[in-house]
């Protein structure tokens, strides 16, 4: 006995082709994953009670609230030029206490590298003002009195920095600015103050 084996004279089925995902369902997907994101940074960002975490190094864009809380974190007042306008505020905090204040402008981001921004330090040091006046006293040293007491002063080889300190104050507060004039100006105008929430 033999076995034949059937055959079929019908054309074989079209087998149906898998469909690659199209280019809308693609730009959906990466669109809702943008949206997410953004929601969840929107989330964090609008609900945080406190101010910044403010990790020691680690430059952060501040709200001008952040800032004057920056006191809390540092131990000690945290100086600054109030609102300078077109710009944005990056605060650093150092390890000894120190505070930065800096005023980015135009298409700056924290920790740009760049020294053109107008920057405040404050510096906890024991006898600011009579450290400052033993300092002014040098050759290369010009000083002036600051209105309501205290001192400001700036060396020559670096002008760009002029160094303020009050008497009975332990901090000593620099103003930075690549315009030396600028960063006199500001000193003497009693524009720099402590930021206040």
């Amino acid at each position: 006995m033999s076995v034949t084996a059937a055959t079929s004279t019908a054309p074989p089925l079209p087998r149906r082709r898998r469909r690659a995902p199209g280019r809308g369902l693609i730009l959906a997907l990466l669109l809702a994953a943008a949206l997410a994101a953004g929601g969840a940074y929107a989330a964090v960002t609008l609900t945080r009670d406190s101010a910044p975490k403010l990790a020691v190094g680690v430059p952060e864009i501040v709200s001008p609230a952040e800032a004057a809380d920056a006191a809390k974190h540092v131990g000690h007042e945290v100086f600054g030029v109030g609102a300078l306008p077109g710009t944005r505020l990056e605060l650093t905090r150092g390890s000894r206490g120190e505070a930065w204040v800096r005023y980015l402008s135009g298409d700056a981001q924290a920790g740009d590298r760049r020294s053109s921004f107008v920057t405040v330090g404050t510096y906890e040091q024991a006898g600011a003002y009579e450290a400052a006046r033993d300092a002014s006293e040098g050759a290369d040293s010009r000083s002036a009195e600051l209105p309501g007491g205290g001192l400001m002063l700036w060396n020559l080889e670096r002008p760009t920095s002029v160094y303020l300190a009050r008497p009975g104050s332990d901090l000593l507060v620099e103003v930075y600015s690549p315009d030396a004039e600028q960063a006199r100006s500001l000193a003497r105008a009693g524009a720099v103050v402590p930021l206040a929430g």
